[in-house]
């Protein structure tokens, strides 16, 4: 597949018994497509293994490759490695689904439709397996940036001698 996804969309009628694998390229597009501004750019690849038994059908998804986002602190561009694996359950009709189960990711759909879009879950997966803090390794950021963190961190007053709140000891005399 040469162009990258925009929606990832797994057929459900005609699916074989035993399942079969679909398999979708995904670039910055695909985020942006969600409105999403911190992830720059990306290249993944998604692979969803359906397998239908009845009125239920389980898809395990996988996606690897990475995404580019700003470093929180030196604001370069920082990739971070993709490495998901994750489980959608999709039930078809008036499928009740137990929520004291241990299934975290079920979605009930209607029974005539030919096909599921997953985007949405593949895009929360992805967003959801990055970090808190996106930094680069320890000395690997921009070394201007930081050292105009630095200096602009208040070190500025304690190289003059200057402390905030050196004048309230006068107040204390008087």
């Amino acid at each position: 597949m040469d162009e990258k996804a925009q929606n990832i969309i797994i057929p459900v009628k005609g699916l074989p018994k035993e399942g079969h694998t679909f398999t979708f390229e995904i670039g910055g597009e695909f985020f942006q497509a969600f409105g999403n501004t911190q992830i720059k750019d990306a290249d993944c690849t998604v692979k969803a293994n359906a397998l239908r038994r009845g009125t239920i059908m389980s898809v395990l998804c996988r996606a690897a490759g990475f995404v580019v986002v700003e470093c929180d602190r030196c604001l370069d561009d920082l990739a971070l490695k993709v490495d998901m694996e994750r489980e959608l359950t999709v039930g078809f009709g008036s499928v009740d689904v137990d929520e004291s189960s241990d299934e975290e990711d079920v979605v009930v759909v209607d029974e005539n439709e030919g096909e599921i879009d997953i985007s949405q879950f593949v895009y929360d997966y992805i967003c959801l397996s990055l970090p808190i803090m996106k930094v680069h390794p320890e000395g690997k950021c921009n070394p201007d940036m930081i050292s105009r963190l630095s200096t602009s961190a208040g070190n500025e007053g304690e190289e003059k001698g200057e402390r905030p709140f050196s004048g309230l000891k006068d107040l204390l005399k008087k």
